[in-house]
């Protein structure tokens, strides 16, 4: 009977080189600066310092909304990397931030539950799809993809049975602290000191596009105050155009727009904010920032450069 031979010892892994440990650690680091940073793009800012400032400040004024939101941030930048997206547009934040809002969005409006959970991770998943398929036709996803999401959820609510919580506050339309509380409603912030904080925190990115924005919004805030007595419905709809007027002005700013065009993308997006509010307000159906998309992508398309024949 042939004696057993032992078996070989199993190889031990090699161990990993200094190099690799580095190269592990900046991807790492990366990865987490473009979680935070989904949170800055949301103003258009490809910033991880601002975005961590901007999360304090949306953890002071609610802190479920700030955690919703953080929870959505991650789960977009994790689909991000499952699918390889382009590392570039994970660490700016581009492919991320619409998903952010919508946690944050979720967390201000609906109480947390299973079903909450569930979907949330659903419509994160689904806003990096818009965002790229809107990518690779072209488009600036803005908040496109968020509003989409959004008005889905509300048509599913029946089913979905989400939990509303305690309304949140709003900003008074009767005083020039408004225009510095849209700035802040963009992300469900309501208090004007934190309104006025976050707008400090965009004009340290850029501030002349930055003190553009506010020029439109108080030539907004100025026609709501005129508009308030002859037409007092239009006070319902302060909020949504503040916010909508605001963001078509900062956008308009950011894809170099001249100031002309930016405070007209401002009159346009508050038009079609009364327009929607209109034919929604009787069916209780939001809008969210679908104004703001609307009025940027007509300035866009309407003063974008046409290429000469034979040009390459």
């Amino acid at each position: 009977m042939p004696m057993p031979r032992p078996s070989p010892m199993p190889a031990s892994p090699a161990p990993r080189s200094p190099r690799q440990a580095m190269g592990e650690r900046h991807w790492l680091i990366d990865e987490l600066r473009g979680t935070v940073a989904n949170f800055a793009q949301i103003y258009f800012i490809p910033s991880a310092g601002i975005g961590v400032l901007l999360f304090a400040l949306l953890a002071l004024a609610d802190l479920p909304a700030a955690l919703s939101g953080l929870a959505a941030s991650v789960a977009a930048s994790c689909l991000g990397i499952a699918l390889r997206l382009p590392r570039e547009q994970r660490r700016s934040g581009l492919l991320g931030y619409n998903g952010a809002l919508t946690g944050i969005a979720f967390g201000a409006l609906w109480q947390p539950n299973a079903t909450f959970a569930a979907w949330l991770v659903v419509c994160v998943c689904l806003t990096v799809f818009m965002t790229v398929i809107l990518a690779r036709h072209s488009l600036p996803a803005l908040t496109g993809p968020f509003v989409g999401v959004m008005v889905l959820t509300w048509a599913a609510q029946p089913w979905l049975a989400l939990l509303p919580r305690l309304g949140a506050l709003s900003c008074d339309a009767g005083t020039p602290g408004f225009v510095f509380c849209s700035v802040g409603q963009v992300v469900f912030v309501a208090p004007l000191v934190l309104g006025l904080l976050t707008w400090y925190l965009l004009a340290l990115w850029n501030v002349r596009v930055t003190l553009w924005a506010l020029a439109a919004g108080i030539s907004v805030w100025a026609g709501l105050a005129g508009l308030a007595i002859p037409w007092p419905a239009m006070a319902a709809q302060a909020g949504g155009i503040g916010v909508n007027a605001f963001l078509a002005a900062l956008g308009l700013g950011v894809f170099n727009r001249r100031p002309a065009l930016r405070f007209a993308g401002a009159a346009l997006a508050s038009v079609i904010c009364i327009a929607l509010g209109q034919a929604l307000g009787p069916l209780g159906w939001p809008y969210f920032t679908l104004p703001f998309n609307l009025a940027v992508w007509i300035v866009l398309g309407a003063t974008a450069r046409r290429r000469r024949p034979g040009a390459p």
